[in-house]
C-alpha cells in the first residue's frame, strides 16, 4: 500500500491509503480544505477522483472540516458511526453517508478498513485499521490512553501512524489554563511522547517497517523532542528498526510504500 500524510494536527487531519495494484484509495478523516486536499495531493500526482471513501474517526472539526465540499464536489461516500454523525452540525458530509458500528468492517474495492473504539472526548471515536492484500497500516491519533486492543492490533501491522501529541514537561510550564492542561492530560485526551514511546517499546515487534508519530501539538510540543525520544527507544530495541517519520503540521508527507 501507499500511505501519503496530507496533513497532521490540531490545525487539520487527513491520511491518503492507496492500493497500488487498484489505483482505488479511501481517506482516514478530512480535516483540512477541499483545495488543499487537491493541491496536497497533487504534489505526489494523485487527486481526490481516486477516493472510493472518506473513513471518519469522530466529529471535531480537526477531522471533519472539509467533508461538506470535498464530498459535495467529487460524490465520495462518507463512512462514520451514527453518535459520530448526530454530534455533527456544521461539517456533515453532503449525502452518501453511510452508517457504521464502532467495531464493523467496511470493505471498498480491494481495501478492507476496521474500526475500534478508542478512548476520547467524542460521541461514538473510533481508529482504524486499513488492509489491503497482507499489507496492515493502523492509524490512531486522539487516544486518551490505550488499552488491550490498540496494543494488540499494533504487534500485527506493518506500519502505523501513532499520536505522540505533548511533552509533559512543555505542557506543564506553558501557558494553557489548568482544565486545558488537564483534559489533554485525562483518559479522554491525548497520548503524550512517553506514553506513545512506552506502548511502542512494549507492544511494537519486527513487522513494524514504517512508524508515523503524529498530531504534534504546537504549542506543547516539537518534532526535534519526539525524534530524540524515538532515538533513545530504538537504541534499547534493537530487534526492529521501522523507518521512523513525524508527521507535519503544515506540509503534505512523503509517498510511504509499504
Amino acid at each position: 500500500m501507499n500511505i501519503i500524510v496530507l496533513n497532521s494536527g490540531s490545525n487539520g487531519n487527513a491520511v491518503y491509503v492507496e492500493s497500488p495494484e487498484s489505483g482505488s484509495a479511501v481517506l482516514l478523516d478530512c480535516g483540512i480544505s477541499r483545495r488543499q486536499i487537491e493541491l496536497r495531493l497533487k504534489v505526489h500526482g494523485r487527486h481526490p477522483q481516486s477516493l472510493r471513501a472518506v473513513f471518519i474517526t469522530h466529529e471535531h472539526a480537526d477531522h471533519v472540516r472539509g467533508l461538506p465540499v470535498l464530498t459535495k464536489l467529487y460524490h465520495i461516500p462518507t463512512w462514520l458511526t451514527e453518535p459520530t454523525f448526530r454530534r455533527m452540525h456544521r461539517n456533515r458530509p453532503w449525502r452518501g453517508h453511510r452508517f457504521m458500528g464502532n467495531s464493523d468492517t467496511v470493505t471498498v474495492d480491494d481495501i478492507t478498513v476496521q474500526a475500534y473504539p478508542k478512548s476520547h472526548d467524542a460521541s461514538d471515536p473510533v481508529y482504524f485499521v486499513v488492509s489491503i492484500g497482507e499489507r496492515r497500516f493502523l492509524y490512531v491519533t486522539d487516544l486518551g490512553e490505550h488499552d488491550d486492543s490498540v496494543a494488540a492490533v499494533l504487534s500485527d501491522v506493518d506500519a502505523a501512524l501513532i499520536e505522540s501529541n505533548y511533552d509533559e514537561g512543555m505542557l506543564e510550564t506553558g501557558p494553557y489554563p489548568e482544565y486545558l492542561k488537564a483534559r489533554i492530560r485525562a483518559a479522554h485526551g491525548h497520548l503524550s511522547n512517553l506514553q506513545a514511546v512506552d506502548l511502542i517499546r512494549r507492544h511494537a515487534n519486527g513487522r513494524l517497517r514504517t512508524l508515523i508519530l503524529g498530531h504534534l501539538s504546537e504549542n506543547n510540543n516539537t518534532p526535534e523532542i519526539v525524534r530524540r525520544e524515538m532515538d533513545m527507544l530504538l537504541e534499547e530495541r534493537g530487534d526492529f528498526r521501522p523507518r521512523v517519520v513525524i508527521a507535519s503540521r503544515y506540509t503534505v508527507g512523503d509517498v510511504l510504500s509499504v
